[in-house]
C-alpha cells in the first residue's frame, strides 16, 4: 500500500530525476560526509538498547550507524520519501536485524506514539512543505524523556561545498546567486532562531543550536568531484532549471573540475563547511 503523499514537489525531486543522481552518489557522499557524520554521533550519544527514528535516511548510512550504536536489543527506523535511495538502503542493510525502513511522508505519517528515545537527521529536516506538521508528528514519536537531535547547513556563503561549483555557474549565466528562502531545499534552516521558532510551536524544550565548523573532503581524482558537484546539490539544481546546450554544459563541467583541481593538495579535496547541531527535550 502506498503512503499518502502531500510534499508533492519534494517527492517528485526526490523520486525521480535527481534522486536517482544521489542513489548514484551516495557513497561518494557518505565518504564526503565522514567528519561531519561522526561529529554529528558524538554529540548526540546515542545509547545501547534505545529506539532511534532516522528522518530523511536516504541510502541508510546513518540509520545503519544508530543501529551499531543501540545493539542488539535495540531499534532503529529510517524514514525517507525517496523510494529510489530506500531501495538503495534496503539493498545495502537488509541483513541487518534491528533496523527497517519505511516510505513515507512525514508531515501527515502518524508514527507510533512514544515509542523513540531518540529522533535523529543527518540534512533530511530541511525539505518540508510543513515544517510545522512534520515536527509535531516527530514530537508525538518520542517518548516523554526523548530527544531530537539534527544537523543542518548554515548559509550558503559559508558552505564551499554549495557555492563552489555554483559561483561558476551563476558567473557563465550572468545571474545574481540565488537569495537565501525558508523554502524547502539544504538551506531552510540556515537561520537559528527560525529553527528555534519551528521547535517552540511544536513543543520542544531546552533547545539548542549550536554552530560548527567542518570539512568535506575527498580523495577521488577532481574529474570525479567535479562531475558529482555538476550533478547533484545545488548546482545541479541551478542547472535543472536552465535548457543549456551540451556544448555550454561541458564548458561549465569543465570549469568546475578545474576549479576541483586547484583544490587539491597531497591527493586531497576539500570544501569548508559550516553546520547547525541541534538538540531539544521533548519535555
Amino acid at each position: 500500500m502506498f503512503p499518502k503523499i502531500i510534499n508533492n514537489e519534494q517527492y517528485e525531486f526526490w523520486n525521480k530525476g535527481i534522486g536517482q543522481k544521489w542513489v548514484n552518489e551516495d557513497s561518494a557522499l557518505n565518504e564526503r560526509f565522514t567528519l561531519i557524520t561522526n561529529e554529528f554521533f558524538k554529540r548526540t550519544k546515542i545509547n545501547k538498547n534505545e529506539k532511534v527514528l532516522d528522518i530523511g535516511c536516504g541510502g541508510g548510512i546513518t540509520s545503519f550507524e544508530a543501529s551499531k550504536l543501540v545493539g542488539n536489543n535495540g531499534y532503529v527506523l529510517g524514514a525517507d520519501i525517496s523510494q529510489i535511495l530506500l531501495d538503495l538502503a534496503e539493498k545495502n542493510y537488509s541483513n541487518i536485524q534491528n533496523l527497517e525502513f519505511k516510505y513515507c511522508d512525514v508531515q501527515n505519517y502518524e508514527f507510533k506514539k512514544k515509542v523513540f528515545n531518540k529522533v535523529i537527521s543527518r540534512f533530511g529536516v530541511m525539505f518540508f512543505e510543513n515544517p510545522i506538521d512534520a515536527f509535531k508528528n516527530i514530537h508525538n514519536s518520542i517518548k516523554d524523556e526523548g530527544s531530537l537531535h539534527f544537523i543542518c547547513w548554515t548559509n550558503v556563503m559559508e558552505n564551499e561545498f554549495f557555492n563552489a561549483a555554483a559561483n561558476i555557474i551563476i558567473k557563465f549565466l550572468n545571474k545574481d546567486f540565488p537569495g537565501v528562502t525558508r523554502a524547502p531545499g539544504p538551506f531552510a534552516f540556515s537561520e537559528e532562531e527560525y529553527i528555534k521558532q519551528i521547535l517552540i510551536e511544536t513543543d520542544f524544550r531546552n533547545i539548542k543550536v549550536e554552530k560548527f565548523y567542518s570539512e568535506i573532503s575527498t580523495n577521488d581524482p577532481p574529474t570525479k568531484d567535479g562531475n558529482l558537484l555538476f550533478n547533484i546539490g545545488l548546482a545541479g539544481r541551478l542547472l535543472s532549471e536552465e535548457n543549456l546546450s551540451e556544448e555550454k554544459l561541458s564548458i561549465i563541467k569543465n570549469e568546475i573540475i578545474e576549479m576541483s583541481q586547484k583544490r587539491q593538495k597531497n591527493g586531497k579535496i576539500s570544501y569548508k563547511a559550516c553546520l547547525n547541531y541541534v538538540s531539544a527535550d521533548k519535555k
